[in-house]
């Protein structure tokens, strides 16, 4: 799978510091070392350095690498399969709900004067922002989804 340079960068980072990680994949970089532009596979130990410093390393991808899968490394496998399918239920619970409060909630309701449909309304507008905002939240910040738009 293609992943950008500075994923590339943070996922060696992150094995340097965590050495006792078992990453069942290896980070490959196109023409690294070679002249005839093949991918070859990045050391951590031994290469982050010069591809961090050298920008003209940069294409990059993630091959994988299955042979020494621990528990852990299983588990983490588990929870990314179980995260993709429940992150699509929960994207359309959480976008059904806000579109219920924000269709729920009346602009006409700000000048009332009843106090009790003017409270009520104000509560439906701050739970249709909240789920909006979770919305974007699962959205954005997500690993799995920035790794899938990367493909």
């Amino acid at each position: 799978m293609k992943i950008s340079r500075e994923l590339a960068l943070k996922i060696l980072k992150y094995l340097l510091e965590n050495r006792d990680f078992n990453f069942p994949f290896v980070i490959m970089c196109r023409g690294y070392g070679t002249e005839d532009g093949e991918f070859v596979e990045i050391v951590p130990e031994d290469d982050y350095e010069k591809i961090l410093t050298d920008k003209n390393y940069d294409d990059f991808e993630i091959w994988e690498n299955l042979q020494n899968l621990d528990k852990n490394t299983l588990n983490l496998m588990l929870i990314g399969f179980i995260d993709k399918i429940e992150k699509e239920n929960i994207v359309k619970e959480i976008s059904a709900l806000a579109f219920e409060y924000r269709n729920a909630w009346k602009e006409d309701l700000w000048e009332t004067e009843d106090i009790k449909k003017f409270g009520h309304n104000e509560f439906i507008g701050g739970k249709a922002e909240a789920y909006e905002e979770c919305l974007n939240i699962i959205k954005n910040r997500l690993l799995v989804k920035n790794l899938i738009d990367e493909q």
